[in-house]
């Protein structure tokens, strides 16, 4: 008789079946290769247009690849009940990537893995964000896990040797982003992802159009320059896409460190096309904040995990 399990029903310590962590983890990895080749299109791009004027794009095009879904489903997709946390929202997510454009950008020179290694510390500034916009109790593991990441940014950042422009837009990209996502947890119990998600890139387009204004090229782009502005933005729809994916069908402890294969990635293209490798300080700040994030990460995941049944 044959006594060895059936390979699907194999689980992990969450219970869920292994080859669904694995789908997830694949999904993860190709969301984390969209975002870098989106950052290096928008840092090789910035060389010859403003940064505010590719923001506005990448809204531009996340906002056209949606509008197909309001003809199929119609006006009532575009329903709110939180309008006034719906825009602080958008706000927040705004402010992040378009920050974002600026630390990378040509000028600024912001290598592309220092500014992923710093863009992890919003796994800490969810914590304070939660406090501050959901009243949430946060106990005593989850303040040392911030704290500890806190100190892992100030090793990235050794601000006793002056701190750069491009580090200080990093580290604000990455507590918008922190209040973005904060939101989004409360947002999603009366919305749905589909209508917070047009929603962001409709009213990220509408708050970028005046700098897009502002800061329009003298030359306008070339034909093959709106090519690479087109592919830019759907990288970072597609990126979006696959992270949601991911995390939909797999474990947040296995699968977030999955989302830190983004560092080695823009550290290869920081090397191939920059000629450039983060310093020894970068990593070591990186190891202290993805250290904090784990723990909590899996100590929450225990947390809510069911007893299991005897065997």
């Amino acid at each position: 008789m044959n006594t060895r399990p059936d390979q699907s029903q194999i689980t992990d310590l969450e219970g869920k079946p292994a080859s669904r962590n694995i789908e997830g983890a694949l999904w993860m990895l190709a969301s984390g290769a969209s975002f870098t080749v989106f950052l290096t299109l928008s840092k090789l791009q910035s060389a010859h247009f403003d940064p505010g004027f590719l923001a506005f794009w990448r809204s531009g095009v996340a906002l056209i690849v949606v509008l197909p879904v309001i003809f199929q489903q119609g006006l009532s997709i575009m329903k709110v009940h939180q309008p006034g946390m719906l825009f602080l929202r958008s706000l927040f997510g705004t402010l992040g990537f378009a920050a974002g454009f600026y630390a990378v950008s040509d000028s600024v020179g912001l290598p592309l893995s220092e500014f992923n290694a710093i863009s992890f510390s919003r796994a800490m500034f969810v914590t304070i964000c939660a406090v501050i916009f959901l009243r949430e109790r946060v106990g005593p593991h989850r303040w040392g896990a911030t704290i500890a990441g806190c100190i892992g940014v100030m090793i990235m950042m050794q601000p006793q040797l002056g701190v750069s422009l491009g580090m200080v837009l990093a580290l604000i990209a990455a507590f918008c982003m922190a209040g973005a996502i904060t939101l989004v947890k409360s947002l999603t119990r009366l919305h749905r992802p589909m209508t917070l998600l047009i929603w962001a890139n409709l009213l990220s387009s509408v708050m970028l159009l005046p700098l897009a204004i502002y800061t329009w090229p003298d030359v306008p782009p070339s034909l093959g320059d709106w090519g690479y502005i087109g592919v830019m933005g759907m990288c970072g729809v597609i990126g979006q896409y696959f992270y949601i994916r991911g995390m939909s069908v797999g474990d947040a402890s296995f699968l977030s460190p999955i989302d830190y294969m983004r560092l080695p990635m823009a550290a290869l293209v920081d090397w191939g096309l920059f000629h450039v490798l983060p310093g020894t300080w970068t990593w070591i700040g990186t190891i202290v904040i993805v250290g904090a994030t784990m723990y909590i990460t899996i100590r929450e995941q225990r947390l809510k995990r069911p007893t299991a049944p005897p065997l």
